[in-house]
């Protein structure tokens, strides 16, 4: 990966196909709580300048891959799910370890320089699990202090420093002689994978970091309505797309909304996020066939949240999550920003709602009398037929 690139997507005649109800297939996102988040905005440009090129130059580094995942959430990471994190990684939790290809050596891996003598001890390994996890501690600290990003953490853990987006580095394998057979890339999925397993929080970014991975939106909230009804998106991006708001969905009852990725989307309606999918990547770029086959997952990026009558409501191939699994979230929070992960043709968000007995219900009613109208619908209300093809 030398630089970045602008590559057509393959033609397809839909924005998505087969994207499931549920995410599934996908790390799940926990919050721990922590350390408050801190709130930003970004502007967005004009939503018709945006819209000019969303359906043909959707950006992709030049290997094919995205850049690497960030997640947001209203919640801060928890240093203590870090700190596991790294332990089960580096050393299998043995306070004890060593390298014999290196000086490293304690639960965290602390090469001796790196070490440098804390606490009073020569070697990470002569002190006590304490002071081992003092000096992490201030060590991820540091990290998150500089870069507002938990998924900073496993890069500069692994190789010192976060490179550029577009440096090579994040597909090369740093000093293989040292025994290192995985690149920072492969390394960040594979320790945000057991970062999420052990019920880690994502942290929010509070500004784009110094280099690397591109920052998420802002916690504002969107437009809410009376009755506690929110819109799904920015007003001003509705009427620059006014034109959807009566397109049907290919296949079964759901709405494709094509917007540029970076779109921030709210949530409809309140209720208790039950499901998150954090697949960051293009099912077709990937070449995906099937759910599940090299971690590919339909949904990509997104979430399903249960409303207080048992109505789901799944919002699917985003670029980054602002929530985590088990929070509750008010009509209009910040949920997402749109992208084009997952099963997905051209950037879009993908919203779905069913109803307890399990029927999938038309959107399309209900956003167009929200936008309109300012009203909302009860999902059993809604139609069933007639909104797809």
């Amino acid at each position: 990966m030398a630089n970045l690139a602008h590559r057509l997507a393959p033609p397809r005649r839909h924005p998505d196909r087969d994207t499931d109800a549920e995410p599934m297939s996908c790390a799940v996102i926990r919050s721990k709580g922590g350390v408050p988040g801190v709130k930003y905005s970004l502007l967005l440009a004009s939503p018709l300048a945006l819209l000019a090129g969303v359906v043909s130059i959707p950006v992709l580094l030049a290997n094919g891959d995205p850049p690497p995942f960030v997640a947001c959430a209203p919640d801060a990471a928890s240093i203590e799910t870090i700190l596991a994190t790294i332990r089960s990684l580096e050393s299998g939790d043995n306070y004890q370890a060593t390298n014999p290809g290196a000086s490293a050596s304690g639960a965290y891996q602390f090469i001796d320089s790196t070490w440098a003598n804390y606490g009073g001890y020569a070697q990470a390994l002569l002190a006590p699990p304490e002071v081992q996890d003092a000096k992490a501690s201030e060590t991820v600290g540091a990290i998150l202090d500089r870069h507002h990003d938990v998924t900073a953490v496993p890069v500069v853990w692994y190789i010192g420093h976060l490179p550029a987006l577009s440096s090579t580095e994040w597909d090369t394998v740093p000093a293989p002689e040292a025994g290192n057979r995985l690149t920072p890339r492969q390394y960040q999925q594979r320790w945000m994978d057991k970062y999420t397993e052990l019920g880690g929080a994502a942290s929010p970014t509070s500004e784009p970091p110094e280099s690397g991975p591109s920052s998420c939106f802002g916690g504002e909230p969107g437009e809410v309505l009376a009755g506690d009804w929110a819109l799904p998106g920015p007003r001003s991006m509705i009427d620059a797309t006014v034109t959807q708001l009566d397109d049907p969905h290919h296949d079964y009852p759901a709405w494709d909304w094509i917007i540029p990725t970076g779109t921030p989307i709210y949530a409809v309606r309140a209720g208790t996020v039950v499901t998150v999918s954090a697949w960051p990547y293009n099912w077709w770029e990937q070449g995906c066939t099937t759910r599940g086959v090299n971690g590919c997952a339909p949904c990509g990026i997104g979430l399903t949240i249960v409303d207080d009558l048992g109505n789901r409501w799944t919002y699917c191939h985003g670029s980054n999550l602002h929530v985590t699994r088990g929070s509750h979230v008010e009509a209009g929070t910040l949920i997402l920003t749109s992208g084009n992960t997952g099963r997905s043709g051209t950037p879009h968000l993908h919203l779905e709602i069913r109803t307890p007995d399990g029927i999938q219900h038309c959107p399309q009613q209900l956003i167009a009398s929200l936008y309109r109208d300012g009203v909302g619908l009860d999902p059993p209300s809604l139609a069933t037929t007639g909104c797809s093809f």
